[in-house]
């Protein structure tokens, strides 16, 4: 594991049995699960991590994924992680990823949106001068981020209970845990027979424990590719998340 440049982070990951689908493939909850780990790392180790956040009151609070898979690593596979931040803009922070396997090859690349905020306010705070001193920050020009569309109709609806393991050290629920509720409304029909190269989501509001949560899906399937579009919903209706995915066929 090494700082590369000016501020990348680099880290290699062996995916377990456990972190792969039934056709050996790494799911894509968990890569995320290692670019949440390799971020969380870089902060620890610039001296602004989950310790110094706390001790300000304070939070990164991830706002947006996109996220394009060229090719699955699939188990057994030791890969190479690799984050920086791209740029601080008034309390957003961009962030991206890439993945390589052990030739170099450029496996999956993905840009985030963080926002930074007051924990007891819960509202965002212009991001103050240590975290560009920290993460050698100097540019506010945005990354690339895909829209995502609204679904016109809902083809399949799920709820699911907020469990306490899907809590994070913000005290509400983790980022990644929203596209697995997303994932579980789909038909199994996609799942088995599509694979996932592109994910984007907009996270809406805050989940916290014992929420009962509504998962919508509608599925739009075109000659060569199926478009999914998913709306996470409290029980009242309101909007916590959105997403939308990119499948090809499997070949």
């Amino acid at each position: 594991m090494v700082l590369s440049g000016s501020n990348m982070l680099e880290k290699e990951y062996r995916i377990h049995y456990y972190e792969a689908d039934v056709k050996g493939r790494i799911l894509i909850t968990s890569l995320m699960r290692y670019f949440d780990d390799i971020a969380t790392q870089q902060s620890r180790e610039l001296g602004v991590g989950i310790s110094y956040l706390k001790e300000h009151n304070v939070a990164w609070m991830l706002y947006r994924w996109d996220i394009k898979i060229n090719k699955y690593p699939r188990y057994g596979e030791t890969i190479k992680v690799r984050t920086a931040p791209y740029s601080f803009r008034k309390f957003y922070a961009y962030r991206w990823f890439d993945v390589l396997n052990k030739d170099g090859e450029r496996l999956v690349t993905a840009n985030s949106v963080w926002l930074f905020v007051d924990k007891d306010k819960r509202r965002p705070l212009k991001i103050p001068d240590v975290m560009y001193e920290a993460y050698q920050v100097t540019s506010d020009e945005p990354l690339e981020m895909g829209e995502i569309t609204e679904l016109s109709s809902c083809d399949i609806e799920k709820k699911f209970q907020v469990r306490y393991s899907d809590i994070d050290t913000n005290s509400h629920v983790n980022n990644v845990v929203y596209v697995t509720w997303a994932l579980e409304a789909l038909p199994y029909d996609i799942i088995s027979n599509y694979e996932l190269r592109n994910l984007k989501v907009t996270y809406k509001q805050e989940t916290t424990y014992g929420m009962i949560i509504r998962s919508q899906c509608q599925v739009i399937k075109n000659d060569d590719h199926v478009t999914t579009r998913h709306n996470i919903l409290s029980e009242e209706g309101k909007q916590l998340c959105l997403l939308e995915g990119r499948w090809i066929k499997n070949s």
